[in-house]
């Protein structure tokens, strides 16, 4: 199954390598990959590209994966589930209006664990959204205005959870939520933002072991804070 599902992955690959690759071209990848130790490379440049979509998520179930996205262009989206243990996921958007979610275990529904998910954007008006797992670390880094930032976490065992969101520009909407029981040395949230009119909220929850660093530097900032037990 794991050779199969390589194989359609490289042949998307050179699909998108092909002349028709152009800012003018949609492209969509769908991927399924179950087994450990893969490593995948995903590329894409234009206008409406899609790694998956809100129906369709592409799916990397197994241990140890290394999953590579870039996407160039503007309305461009992926979305991706991220199943099983000490895996890591890297994505970066260049341009306007994209789109980005990210869910280590669908959203807290499937396993995963002590992963590490990344997401950078260069542009204005973006997305991107982390659904953490348990002991898992995501990391958002933001250049351009209006763009909307969040990392949301949600399990029964958050111990070592650490969620870092670093945004530069004006109008950006910051949000981080961590839930669940922590222990000791459990949740760390960062939120370090230039820009002005921004919105940061940081909310993480029992059982004590909350500590959180919120660096701002503008105007208009509307800051708020919450803590347990």
């Amino acid at each position: 199954m794991k050779n199969a599902v390589i194989g359609l992955l490289g042949a998307a690959l050179i699909w998108l390598a092909s002349p028709a690759w152009a800012t003018s071209t949609t492209n969509n990848v769908y991927i399924e990959q179950i087994g450990s130790g893969s490593t995948i490379t995903i590329t894409q440049q234009g206008l409406g590209n899609e790694v998956g979509n809100a129906t369709t998520a592409t799916t990397f179930s197994g241990n140890g994966q290394n999953v590579s996205i870039s996407q160039i262009g503007s309305q461009n989206t992926h979305t991706v589930d991220v199943e099983g243990i000490n895996s890591t996921v890297n994505s970066a958007v260049t341009g306007d209006n994209n789109s980005v979610t990210i869910h280590c275990g669908n959203g807290g529904t499937t396993a995963c664990t002590d992963s590490n998910l990344t997401a950078n954007a260069t542009g204005n008006g973006n997305t991107l959204n982390l659904g953490m797992g348990t002991k898992s670390t995501g990391s958002i880094t933001a250049t351009g205005d209006n763009n909307n930032l969040s990392i949301t976490s949600t399990t029964t065992n958050m111990l070592g959870a650490t969620a870092s969101i670093n945004a530069t520009g004006s109008g950006n909407t910051v949000a981080v939520t961590q839930s669940g029981t922590a222990g000791a040395n459990g949740y760390t949230a960062d939120v370090q933002v230039a820009g002005s009119s921004n919105t940061i909220g940081v909310t993480q929850s029992g059982t004590v072991d909350s500590n959180v660093s919120v660096h701002s530097t503008g105007s208009n900032n509307n800051i708020t804070v919450t803590t347990g037990n």
